[in-house]
């Protein structure tokens, strides 16, 4: 899957032209799925629920080290998805490598 399959996905999770309530973030990979009443970008649900809307990211991915930066919720969101993928598609490589 990739980052554009990946959205693709996430929108079919909001009503079409979603959009954060608070700041009008309209990308569904950092809109928050959990809360059907309100829809929120992941800093504004942060917020909300009285967290800090900067997150701890692992630059490496948490598998491969411990350093870590802050950022933003949304871009955390964002950086996250696109290391997941990342590994996905590296897994499959190898996969079909061995194959």
């Amino acid at each position: 899957m990739n980052l554009i399959n990946e959205r693709a996905r996430r929108a079919k999770m909001f009503p079409r032209g979603a959009r954060c309530e608070d700041c009008g973030e309209s990308d569904p990979i950092v809109l928050d799925a959990s809360n059907v009443c309100h829809i929120l970008c992941a800093e504004h649900s942060a917020i909300r629920q009285g967290k800090s809307p900067i997150e701890q990211h692992h630059v490496a991915g948490w598998r491969y080290s411990t350093v870590t930066i802050f950022i933003p919720a949304n871009m955390h969101r964002r950086l996250t998805t696109m290391q997941r993928l990342r590994a996905q598609a590296m897994n499959r490589n190898h996969e079909a490598i061995a194959a």
